[in-house]
Protein backbone atom coordinates (compact mmCIF):
# COMPACT_ATOMS: atom_id res chain seq x y z
CA UNK A 1 0.00 0.00 0.00
CA UNK A 2 1.51 3.10 -1.16
CA UNK A 3 1.90 5.87 1.28
CA UNK A 4 0.98 9.96 0.87
CA UNK A 5 3.51 12.21 1.79
CA UNK A 6 3.00 14.26 4.38
CA UNK A 7 3.23 17.50 2.39
CA UNK A 8 0.90 16.34 0.22
CA UNK A 9 -1.88 15.69 3.08
CA UNK A 10 -1.18 18.52 4.35
CA UNK A 11 -1.48 20.40 1.65
CA UNK A 12 -4.61 18.65 0.43
CA UNK A 13 -6.28 19.37 4.16
CA UNK A 14 -5.54 22.90 3.48
CA UNK A 15 -6.95 23.36 0.39
CA UNK A 16 -10.12 21.29 1.72
CA UNK A 17 -10.44 23.58 4.71
CA UNK A 18 -9.80 26.91 2.39
CA UNK A 19 -12.85 25.72 0.31
CA UNK A 20 -14.67 25.44 3.22
CA UNK A 21 -14.11 28.46 4.60
CA UNK A 22 -14.78 29.97 1.38
CA UNK A 23 -18.50 28.92 0.94
CA UNK A 24 -18.69 29.39 4.56
CA UNK A 25 -17.88 33.33 3.90
CA UNK A 26 -20.32 33.47 0.83
CA UNK A 27 -23.42 32.57 -0.59
CA UNK A 28 -25.41 33.04 -4.01
CA UNK A 29 -29.03 34.22 -3.77
CA UNK A 30 -31.03 33.09 -7.18
CA UNK A 31 -33.48 34.64 -9.27
CA UNK A 32 -37.21 34.49 -7.33
CA UNK A 33 -35.69 34.13 -4.24
CA UNK A 34 -34.58 36.29 -1.01
CA UNK A 35 -32.23 35.07 1.05
CA UNK A 36 -31.80 35.95 5.08
CA UNK A 37 -28.67 36.43 6.22
CA UNK A 38 -27.66 36.46 10.07
CA UNK A 39 -23.98 36.86 10.62
CA UNK A 40 -22.60 35.59 13.64
CA UNK A 41 -22.78 39.08 15.77
CA UNK A 42 -26.69 38.43 15.54
CA UNK A 43 -26.98 41.29 12.40
CA UNK A 44 -29.56 40.27 10.34
CA UNK A 45 -29.42 41.02 6.30
CA UNK A 46 -31.64 40.78 3.12
CA UNK A 47 -30.07 39.78 -0.05
CA UNK A 48 -33.29 40.38 -2.97
CA UNK A 49 -31.00 40.76 -6.15
CA UNK A 50 -29.88 37.64 -7.74
CA UNK A 51 -26.14 37.68 -6.84
CA UNK A 52 -23.12 36.86 -4.56
CA UNK A 53 -23.71 38.37 -0.93
CA UNK A 54 -21.20 38.06 1.93
CA UNK A 55 -22.56 35.18 4.11
CA UNK A 56 -19.47 35.58 7.21
CA UNK A 57 -19.89 32.08 8.18
CA UNK A 58 -23.87 33.33 9.40
CA UNK A 59 -27.22 31.14 9.05
CA UNK A 60 -28.83 32.03 5.98
CA UNK A 61 -32.83 31.41 5.11
CA UNK A 62 -34.19 31.17 1.18
CA UNK A 63 -37.77 32.27 0.59
CA UNK A 64 -39.64 32.57 -2.68
CA UNK A 65 -40.71 36.00 -3.90
CA UNK A 66 -44.03 34.79 -4.67
CA UNK A 67 -45.47 31.82 -2.34
CA UNK A 68 -48.06 29.95 -4.50
CA UNK A 69 -51.15 28.14 -2.48
CA UNK A 70 -53.09 25.24 -4.97
CA UNK A 71 -56.08 23.80 -3.62
CA UNK A 72 -57.22 22.91 -6.99
CA UNK A 73 -59.21 19.67 -7.68
CA UNK A 74 -56.24 17.87 -9.34
CA UNK A 75 -52.42 17.81 -8.61
CA UNK A 76 -50.67 20.24 -10.50
CA UNK A 77 -47.14 19.23 -12.26
CA UNK A 78 -45.97 22.34 -11.46
CA UNK A 79 -44.71 22.92 -7.75
CA UNK A 80 -45.96 25.26 -5.79
CA UNK A 81 -45.28 26.42 -2.26
CA UNK A 82 -48.56 25.00 -0.35
CA UNK A 83 -50.56 22.25 -2.57
CA UNK A 84 -53.64 20.50 -1.54
CA UNK A 85 -57.32 19.15 -3.05
CA UNK A 86 -59.55 21.96 -2.19
CA UNK A 87 -60.51 23.88 1.25
CA UNK A 88 -62.92 22.52 3.47
CA UNK A 89 -65.93 24.91 3.97
CA UNK A 90 -69.23 24.74 6.05
CA UNK A 91 -72.15 27.08 4.91
CA UNK A 92 -74.60 29.17 6.76
CA UNK A 93 -77.80 26.48 6.27
CA UNK A 94 -74.62 23.74 7.98
CA UNK A 95 -74.09 22.43 4.80
CA UNK A 96 -70.88 21.57 3.88
CA UNK A 97 -68.15 21.08 0.64
CA UNK A 98 -65.51 22.18 -0.51
CA UNK A 99 -63.59 24.75 -2.46
CA UNK A 100 -60.91 24.84 -5.60
CA UNK A 101 -58.98 26.60 -7.39
CA UNK A 102 -55.57 28.52 -6.74
CA UNK A 103 -53.69 32.01 -5.44
CA UNK A 104 -50.60 33.45 -5.19
CA UNK A 105 -48.90 35.37 -2.67
CA UNK A 106 -46.25 38.69 -3.04
CA UNK A 107 -43.77 38.93 -0.40
CA UNK A 108 -42.55 42.76 0.85
CA UNK A 109 -39.90 44.14 -0.95
CA UNK A 110 -38.56 46.04 1.50
CA UNK A 111 -35.98 44.81 4.27
CA UNK A 112 -37.70 46.33 7.49
CA UNK A 113 -41.05 43.93 6.67
CA UNK A 114 -39.07 40.96 5.36
CA UNK A 115 -36.74 40.76 8.61
CA UNK A 116 -40.18 41.40 10.39
CA UNK A 117 -41.85 38.41 8.73
CA UNK A 118 -38.55 36.54 9.07
CA UNK A 119 -38.59 37.13 12.77
CA UNK A 120 -42.41 35.90 12.85
CA UNK A 121 -42.40 32.46 10.94
CA UNK A 122 -38.32 31.79 10.81
CA UNK A 123 -38.58 29.77 7.51
CA UNK A 124 -40.25 29.73 3.71
CA UNK A 125 -42.30 27.12 5.53
CA UNK A 126 -43.01 28.75 8.40
CA UNK A 127 -44.53 31.39 6.43
CA UNK A 128 -46.40 29.29 4.07
CA UNK A 129 -48.18 27.22 6.22
CA UNK A 130 -48.88 29.19 9.45
CA UNK A 131 -50.27 32.74 7.77
CA UNK A 132 -50.82 32.64 4.42
CA UNK A 133 -52.58 28.63 4.33
CA UNK A 134 -54.35 29.50 7.56
CA UNK A 135 -55.51 32.89 6.56
CA UNK A 136 -56.67 31.80 2.84
CA UNK A 137 -58.88 28.73 4.89
CA UNK A 138 -60.27 31.28 7.12
CA UNK A 139 -61.28 33.12 4.60
CA UNK A 140 -62.89 30.86 2.47
CA UNK A 141 -65.14 29.73 5.56
CA UNK A 142 -65.95 33.13 6.77
CA UNK A 143 -67.51 34.09 3.23
CA UNK A 144 -69.39 30.27 3.22
CA UNK A 145 -70.95 31.43 6.64
CA UNK A 146 -72.15 34.50 5.11
CA UNK A 147 -74.57 32.67 2.74
CA UNK A 148 -76.24 28.86 2.70
CA UNK A 149 -74.98 26.50 0.33
CA UNK A 150 -78.10 26.95 -1.92
CA UNK A 151 -77.00 30.59 -2.80
CA UNK A 152 -73.37 29.48 -2.96
CA UNK A 153 -74.76 26.63 -5.45
CA UNK A 154 -76.91 28.72 -7.45
CA UNK A 155 -76.34 32.82 -7.74
CA UNK A 156 -73.60 33.94 -5.83
CA UNK A 157 -70.87 32.48 -6.65
CA UNK A 158 -69.36 35.56 -8.67
CA UNK A 159 -70.11 37.41 -5.14
CA UNK A 160 -68.55 34.10 -3.44
CA UNK A 161 -65.15 34.58 -5.39
CA UNK A 162 -64.93 38.74 -4.34
CA UNK A 163 -66.21 38.39 -0.78
CA UNK A 164 -62.83 35.72 -0.27
CA UNK A 165 -60.45 37.34 -2.34
CA UNK A 166 -61.60 40.64 -0.05
CA UNK A 167 -61.29 38.85 3.79
CA UNK A 168 -58.00 37.44 2.82
CA UNK A 169 -56.24 40.67 1.22
CA UNK A 170 -57.92 43.24 3.09
CA UNK A 171 -59.09 41.21 6.49
CA UNK A 172 -62.41 39.25 7.92
CA UNK A 173 -65.48 41.45 7.54
CA UNK A 174 -66.62 42.97 10.47
CA UNK A 175 -70.17 41.36 11.18
CA UNK A 176 -72.98 41.40 13.10
CA UNK A 177 -76.36 39.45 13.97
CA UNK A 178 -79.82 40.14 12.04
CA UNK A 179 -82.78 38.53 12.74
CA UNK A 180 -84.62 36.86 9.83
CA UNK A 181 -87.85 34.42 9.97
CA UNK A 182 -87.73 31.62 7.38
CA UNK A 183 -89.73 28.33 6.88
CA UNK A 184 -88.10 24.96 8.11
CA UNK A 185 -88.26 22.80 5.37
CA UNK A 186 -88.53 19.79 7.33
CA UNK A 187 -91.66 21.10 9.32
CA UNK A 188 -92.78 23.52 7.18
CA UNK A 189 -93.30 25.89 10.02
CA UNK A 190 -91.64 29.55 10.25
CA UNK A 191 -88.29 29.59 12.14
CA UNK A 192 -86.69 32.76 13.43
CA UNK A 193 -82.98 32.35 13.69
CA UNK A 194 -80.03 35.15 13.84
CA UNK A 195 -77.42 35.09 11.05
CA UNK A 196 -74.06 37.41 10.74
CA UNK A 197 -74.59 39.99 7.39
CA UNK A 198 -71.77 42.24 6.78
CA UNK A 199 -71.52 45.75 8.54
CA UNK A 200 -71.20 48.31 6.05
CA UNK A 201 -68.91 52.04 6.71
CA UNK A 202 -70.65 55.51 5.73
CA UNK A 203 -68.72 55.06 2.48
CA UNK A 204 -70.65 52.04 1.76
CA UNK A 205 -67.93 50.02 1.84
CA UNK A 206 -67.42 46.75 4.03
CA UNK A 207 -65.99 47.02 6.99
CA UNK A 208 -63.02 45.22 7.53
CA UNK A 209 -60.76 43.64 10.59
CA UNK A 210 -57.36 43.86 10.91
CA UNK A 211 -55.49 41.54 7.94
CA UNK A 212 -52.80 39.77 8.65
CA UNK A 213 -51.26 39.46 5.48
CA UNK A 214 -51.52 43.24 5.63
CA UNK A 215 -49.42 43.29 8.90
CA UNK A 216 -46.43 41.46 7.43
CA UNK A 217 -46.59 43.26 3.86
CA UNK A 218 -47.72 40.33 1.72
CA UNK A 219 -50.31 41.43 -1.10
CA UNK A 220 -52.95 38.80 -2.91
CA UNK A 221 -52.12 39.55 -6.51
CA UNK A 222 -53.35 36.29 -8.00
CA UNK A 223 -56.89 34.38 -6.53
CA UNK A 224 -59.68 32.48 -8.47
CA UNK A 225 -61.76 29.80 -7.30
CA UNK A 226 -62.38 27.01 -10.58
CA UNK A 227 -64.80 24.96 -8.79
CA UNK A 228 -67.23 24.00 -6.19
CA UNK A 229 -68.10 20.52 -4.32
CA UNK A 230 -71.72 19.96 -1.76
CA UNK A 231 -72.22 17.14 0.02
CA UNK A 232 -74.96 14.67 -1.25
CA UNK A 233 -77.64 15.58 1.15
CA UNK A 234 -77.22 19.57 0.31
CA UNK A 235 -76.82 18.53 -3.81
CA UNK A 236 -80.48 16.07 -2.62
CA UNK A 237 -82.32 19.09 -1.38
CA UNK A 238 -80.81 21.62 -3.79
CA UNK A 239 -82.05 19.34 -6.81
CA UNK A 240 -85.66 19.00 -5.33
CA UNK A 241 -85.82 22.19 -4.82
CA UNK A 242 -84.76 23.04 -8.22
CA UNK A 243 -87.31 20.43 -9.33
CA UNK A 244 -90.06 22.24 -7.38
CA UNK A 245 -89.14 25.62 -8.07
CA UNK A 246 -89.00 24.22 -12.02
CA UNK A 247 -92.57 22.76 -11.29
CA UNK A 248 -94.01 26.23 -10.15
CA UNK A 249 -92.19 27.54 -12.92
CA UNK A 250 -93.85 25.34 -15.75
CA UNK A 251 -97.31 26.02 -13.93
CA UNK A 252 -96.70 29.32 -14.00
CA UNK A 253 -95.69 29.61 -18.06
CA UNK A 254 -98.35 27.16 -18.71
CA UNK A 255 -100.99 29.16 -17.40
CA UNK A 256 -99.48 32.24 -18.72
CA UNK A 257 -99.18 30.32 -21.89
CA UNK A 258 -103.12 29.63 -21.77
CA UNK A 259 -103.94 33.17 -20.48
CA UNK A 260 -102.23 34.47 -23.73
CA UNK A 261 -103.60 31.83 -25.70
CA UNK A 262 -107.40 33.45 -24.71
CA UNK A 263 -106.13 36.71 -25.07
CA UNK A 264 -104.46 35.36 -28.71
CA UNK A 265 -107.68 33.01 -29.24
CA UNK A 266 -110.17 36.27 -28.19
CA UNK A 267 -108.48 38.88 -30.33
CA UNK A 268 -107.82 36.22 -33.30
CA UNK A 269 -111.86 36.07 -32.75
CA UNK A 270 -112.17 40.34 -32.78
CA UNK A 271 -109.78 39.46 -36.07
CA UNK A 272 -112.08 37.41 -37.77
CA UNK A 273 -115.49 39.56 -37.20
CA UNK A 274 -113.58 42.66 -37.89
CA UNK A 275 -112.08 40.82 -41.61
CA UNK A 276 -115.81 39.71 -42.08
CA UNK A 277 -116.88 42.86 -41.13
CA UNK A 278 -114.96 44.74 -43.87
CA UNK A 279 -114.98 42.18 -45.99
CA UNK A 280 -118.98 42.64 -46.00
CA UNK A 281 -117.80 46.19 -46.32
CA UNK A 282 -115.85 45.71 -49.13
CA UNK A 283 -118.61 44.08 -51.09
CA UNK A 284 -121.28 46.41 -49.83
CA UNK A 285 -118.99 49.38 -51.28
CA UNK A 286 -118.02 47.26 -54.28
CA UNK A 287 -122.18 47.14 -54.97
CA UNK A 288 -121.75 50.94 -54.33
CA UNK A 289 -119.30 51.87 -56.57
CA UNK A 290 -121.34 48.98 -59.33
CA UNK A 291 -124.35 50.68 -58.99
CA UNK A 292 -122.90 54.66 -59.00
CA UNK A 293 -121.21 53.38 -62.00
CA UNK A 294 -124.29 52.15 -63.72
CA UNK A 295 -125.98 55.58 -62.69
CA UNK A 296 -123.42 57.30 -64.11
CA UNK A 297 -123.53 55.01 -67.53
CA UNK A 298 -127.18 55.11 -67.71
CA UNK A 299 -127.21 59.09 -67.37
CA UNK A 300 -124.17 59.40 -69.28
CA UNK A 301 -126.36 56.98 -71.81
CA UNK A 302 -129.38 58.82 -71.35
CA UNK A 303 -127.75 62.09 -71.79
CA UNK A 304 -125.97 60.93 -74.64
CA UNK A 305 -129.85 59.18 -76.56
CA UNK A 306 -131.04 63.36 -75.73
CA UNK A 307 -128.46 64.22 -77.42
CA UNK A 308 -128.74 62.24 -80.34
CA UNK A 309 -132.85 63.30 -80.14
CA UNK A 310 -131.86 66.50 -80.23
CA UNK A 311 -129.42 66.14 -83.09
CA UNK A 312 -132.01 64.28 -84.92
CA UNK A 313 -134.53 66.53 -84.27
CA UNK A 314 -132.02 69.38 -85.66
CA UNK A 315 -130.98 66.89 -88.73
CA UNK A 316 -135.09 67.02 -89.30
CA UNK A 317 -135.21 70.43 -88.89
CA UNK A 318 -132.55 71.27 -91.19
CA UNK A 319 -133.92 68.37 -93.83
CA UNK A 320 -137.48 70.01 -93.55
CA UNK A 321 -135.54 73.58 -94.03
CA UNK A 322 -133.78 72.08 -96.70
CA UNK A 323 -136.53 70.05 -98.50
CA UNK A 324 -138.81 73.60 -98.02
CA UNK A 325 -136.34 75.14 -99.72
CA UNK A 326 -135.68 72.57 -102.17
CA UNK A 327 -139.41 72.62 -102.62
CA UNK A 328 -139.08 76.44 -103.42
CA UNK A 329 -136.11 75.82 -105.29
CA UNK A 330 -137.90 73.63 -107.61
CA UNK A 331 -141.18 75.59 -107.99
CA UNK A 332 -139.17 78.54 -108.89
CA UNK A 333 -136.62 76.20 -111.30
CA UNK A 334 -140.32 74.88 -112.55
CA UNK A 335 -141.60 78.49 -113.06
CA UNK A 336 -138.89 79.69 -114.31
CA UNK A 337 -138.46 76.60 -117.00
CA UNK A 338 -142.13 77.04 -117.23
CA UNK A 339 -141.96 80.76 -118.31
CA UNK A 340 -138.60 79.89 -120.76
CA UNK A 341 -140.47 77.95 -122.58
CA UNK A 342 -143.73 79.73 -122.54
CA UNK A 343 -141.74 82.41 -124.04
CA UNK A 344 -139.97 79.94 -126.27
CA UNK A 345 -143.18 78.82 -127.86
CA UNK A 346 -144.68 82.04 -127.69
CA UNK A 347 -141.78 83.31 -129.76
CA UNK A 348 -141.69 80.72 -132.63
CA UNK A 349 -144.86 78.93 -131.77
CA UNK A 350 -143.30 75.88 -130.31
CA UNK A 351 -142.13 75.21 -134.08
CA UNK A 352 -138.88 73.06 -132.91
CA UNK A 353 -141.45 70.16 -130.85
CA UNK A 354 -144.05 70.39 -133.68
CA UNK A 355 -141.54 69.91 -136.26
CA UNK A 356 -140.27 66.87 -134.23
CA UNK A 357 -143.52 65.75 -133.88
CA UNK A 358 -144.53 65.90 -137.45
CA UNK A 359 -141.01 64.09 -138.16
CA UNK A 360 -141.50 61.66 -135.67
CA UNK A 361 -145.62 60.85 -137.07
CA UNK A 362 -144.26 60.98 -140.40
CA UNK A 363 -141.35 58.96 -140.15
CA UNK A 364 -143.73 56.23 -138.66
CA UNK A 365 -146.43 56.81 -141.76
CA UNK A 366 -143.13 56.09 -144.22
CA UNK A 367 -142.29 52.74 -142.40
CA UNK A 368 -145.73 51.64 -142.18
CA UNK A 369 -146.42 52.51 -146.15
CA UNK A 370 -143.11 51.17 -147.02
CA UNK A 371 -144.15 47.48 -145.96
CA UNK A 372 -147.51 47.88 -147.76
CA UNK A 373 -147.62 46.27 -151.42
CA UNK A 374 -148.92 49.08 -153.43
CA UNK A 375 -148.36 47.65 -156.70
CA UNK A 376 -149.90 43.93 -157.38
CA UNK A 377 -147.21 41.22 -158.25
CA UNK A 378 -149.34 39.62 -160.12
CA UNK A 379 -151.58 42.14 -162.62
CA UNK A 380 -154.79 40.74 -164.26
CA UNK A 381 -155.55 43.92 -166.54
CA UNK A 382 -155.03 46.88 -168.34
CA UNK A 383 -154.22 50.45 -165.28
CA UNK A 384 -153.87 48.35 -162.34
CA UNK A 385 -150.18 49.55 -161.54
CA UNK A 386 -150.76 53.24 -162.25
CA UNK A 387 -154.02 53.42 -159.45
CA UNK A 388 -151.95 51.35 -156.45
CA UNK A 389 -148.94 54.84 -156.76
CA UNK A 390 -151.88 57.05 -156.73
CA UNK A 391 -153.42 56.09 -154.18
CA UNK A 392 -150.40 55.41 -151.54
CA UNK A 393 -149.59 59.02 -152.57
CA UNK A 394 -153.01 60.70 -152.26
CA UNK A 395 -153.11 58.39 -148.57
CA UNK A 396 -150.01 60.26 -147.76
CA UNK A 397 -151.08 63.27 -148.38
CA UNK A 398 -153.95 63.07 -146.30
CA UNK A 399 -151.84 62.09 -143.62
CA UNK A 400 -149.44 64.90 -143.83
CA UNK A 401 -152.56 67.39 -143.69
CA UNK A 402 -154.01 66.07 -140.58
CA UNK A 403 -151.42 65.92 -138.75
CA UNK A 404 -150.24 69.45 -139.72
CA UNK A 405 -153.75 70.27 -139.28
CA UNK A 406 -153.76 68.81 -135.51
CA UNK A 407 -150.28 70.15 -134.67
CA UNK A 408 -151.52 73.82 -136.59
CA UNK A 409 -148.22 73.54 -138.21
CA UNK A 410 -148.27 75.73 -141.39
CA UNK A 411 -145.44 74.42 -143.96
CA UNK A 412 -145.52 77.32 -146.04
CA UNK A 413 -142.56 79.91 -145.63
CA UNK A 414 -143.91 83.09 -145.04
CA UNK A 415 -142.47 86.20 -146.30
Amino acid sequence: MTRIPAKLFIFGVLFVGALVLLFMAFGINNAGHRTVVQYPTGKLYVKFTPGIYPQWFGNAEIYNDVITFDFDKSSSDVDSSISQIGISVRYQDGGTGAVYGKARFTLPGDEITMLHLHKAFRSNRGVSQKLIKSVTEEGMNLTAGLMSSEEAYAEKRSIYTQWSSQQISKGKFQTRLERISTVDESTGKEVTKNVPVISYGSDGLPVHLDSDLADYGIDVNGFQITDWDFEPKTLQQIATKREATMAIITAIANAERAKQDAITSEEQGKANVMTAKYQKEVVKEQAVVDAQREKEVAVIAAERNVEVARQQKLEAEQKKLAAVEYKQEQILRGEGDGAYKRLVIEADGALAQKLETYEAVMGRFAAAIEKQKWVPEVQMGAGSGTDGGSNAMSLIEMMSVKVAKDLALDMSVKK
